[in-house]
């Protein structure tokens, strides 16, 4: 190629104009999860160009392989490998390379549906010192397990994000905020090594800057999250243990108790049938089981922690 033909290519792609958000999405040993959750982002409603997407592959066994031209006709791909360091390090990584004066966040395992990042960036026009996240719904009704987990994260919402003053909690496989505020805010905490709690971190700090948190129940992403009995149990395992450190960071900086906590077990289980009306007998109880295993787990999993620390 000529010097000169050369040069103006590389002109062309600097003054290209720079996307307006940057989709960041950690992984890790799901190769045909990530594939699918990009095919989804294809379908965005959103102008070509408007987002790109960074892909951290965090120390994946195989490392991944993706040919960005297969979605090149709706926005750039790149994809960053490195050591594992858990989903907080894999996100803050990938905010590092992020072109975008916006940032939005999902999991591997999700599927964004065509509205999702149009809707996200609706109500950051109206609020844009906000942390914006939407809905998600199971992808996997057939799996009873999933179907627990995904009813057990609408109780969280309904209960955390209903107050007059805006809501407390946004899960980060669903959520968006301008870079400027992530970065000031200090992005996610990697003393959280493992998925559990460092979503529910990130929200404390962000209130306790005085930032609103904003639910938008209408950006919604179908959430395929493969559960067997034995990882579910691991799963909720893992929350529990994030949910002690979760508790230590707020006890040290005094932004709040386990009272909240504490207050929506008590709602949940009053609740709860309301919820299980529709299904049928057998499976309403079938339901019932995991979540007296959910809350076992989630309680082995914070003294489990407890112990570890002392």
């Amino acid at each position: 190629m000529h010097t000169s033909t050369k040069f103006r290519q590389l002109r062309a792609m600097d003054d290209a104009p720079k996307p307006v958000v940057t989709v960041v999405i950690p992984t890790y040993n799901r190769p045909a999860s990530i594939r699918r959750c990009l095919d989804a982002l294809k379908q965005q409603i959103l102008r070509s160009g408007t987002f790109e997407v960074i892909v951290v592959d965090d120390g994946s066994a195989v490392p991944l392989s993706l040919d960005p031209g297969e979605w090149a006709s709706a926005f750039a791909l790149r994809v960053i490998r490195q050591e594992n360091s858990g989903p907080s390090g894999a996100r803050n990584r990938g905010v590092e390379g992020a072109q975008g004066e916006i940032l939005a966040f999902t999991d591997d395992d999700c599927l964004p549906t065509p509205e999702w990042l149009k809707n996200l960036l609706s109500s950051l026009n109206e609020h844009s010192e906000a942390l914006v996240g939407g809905s998600t719904f199971n992808g996997l009704p057939n799996s009873l397990c999933a179907e627990t987990s995904q009813l057990i994260i609408e109780m969280v919402y309904e209960y955390f994000n209903s107050g007059a003053g805006g809501s407390y909690f946004l899960a980060s496989n669903n959520f968006a905020c301008r870079r400027e505020a992530y970065l000031s805010s200090g992005g996610f905490d990697t003393d959280f090594p493992a998925p559990g709690a460092e979503d529910r971190e990130f929200c404390d700090r962000w209130r306790i800057l005085n930032r609103p948190l904003i639910w938008v129940p209408s950006a919604l992403v179908e959430h395929r999250h493969v559960q067997t009995l034995r990882k579910f149990i691991n799963l909720h395992y893992r929350y529990g243990r994030g949910a002690y450190l979760y508790q230590a960071k707020r006890r040290e900086r005094n932004s709040g108790t386990m009272g909240d906590d504490i207050g929506f077990h008590r709602a949940f289980m009053g609740s709860i049938s309301g919820k299980l009306s529709g299904y049928p007998v057998s499976r309403r109880l079938s339901i019932v089981g995991l979540l007296i295993v959910w809350q076992f787990a989630n309680a082995v999993g914070f003294f489990r922690q407890a112990v570890a620390t002392l």
